[in-house]
């Protein structure tokens, strides 16, 4: 999906805060053909620019669009520590949900670095 521009109908159902002040969004579609389905498996974990309109985009719309300067098949810092992570959760079969782990040792480290700090 190489400068593909993927377009389906979906709402935005849940936005939540992050620790590192990001926003967490849950996206949910209509039903999707067998394409669209396999484009949006093909970008989890890939950092990309997300685009929301109510109604139509227009050309002049997508003018401005941050870059994302990443070597191709580069994962971001944070996607490899969460893949990182993720591994560790499954070998040591840990019993909570992966998202309440994630994000309890991500505290935990956030917490580290700012006992750290003057």
């Amino acid at each position: 999906m190489v400068n593909k521009i993927l377009k389906v109908p979906a709402i935005i159902s849940k936005v939540m805060t992050m620790a590192d002040k990001g926003i967490r969004l849950q996206v949910d579609t209509q039903e999707l053909d067998n394409q669209d389905e396999a484009d949006i498996m093909g970008l989890r974990g890939k950092l990309g620019v997300f685009v929301f309109a109510e109604e139509g985009i227009r050309p002049k719309d997508l003018e401005n669009l941050p870059k994302v300067e990443l070597e191709e098949g580069e994962k971001t810092p944070s996607s490899r520590l969460r893949a990182v992570l993720y591994v560790y959760w499954e070998q040591n079969k840990v019993k909570e949900q992966f998202d309440i782990f994630y994000r309890r040792k991500m505290e935990l480290f956030i917490t580290t670095i700012k006992e750290k700090l003057n």
